[in-house]
């Protein structure tokens, strides 16, 4: 991806996770949602590279699971909701 490409991808991702704050998101999810959005060419590995990224910056957290521990599930943070707002997202 190029630059504006991978911009488009990470505010894509960010804007489902604040669709779906109720709940979270687990990564086929996002990758459906991505996919749906017009997003062709990525492999899970960039998804999960993406939240990473977030998750350093404070703008996603997993969500607190008791079971399928191996299907995290991901929320925005109010910094991503800030971060959306303050850029009329």
């Amino acid at each position: 991806m190029n630059t504006k490409q991978l911009e488009i991808f990470r505010d894509t991702i960010l804007r489902a996770l604040k669709a779906s704050a109720d709940g979270g998101m687990s990564l086929v999810t996002l990758e459906i949602t991505l996919r749906a959005c017009g997003f062709r060419n990525f492999e899970d590995s960039e998804i999960e590279a993406e939240l990473r990224y977030f998750l350093d910056k404070g703008f996603v957290a997993e969500v607190p699971k008791s079971h399928s521990f191996g299907n995290p599930l991901w929320r925005i943070t109010a910094a991503g909701t800030d971060d959306l707002e303050k850029r009329g997202l």
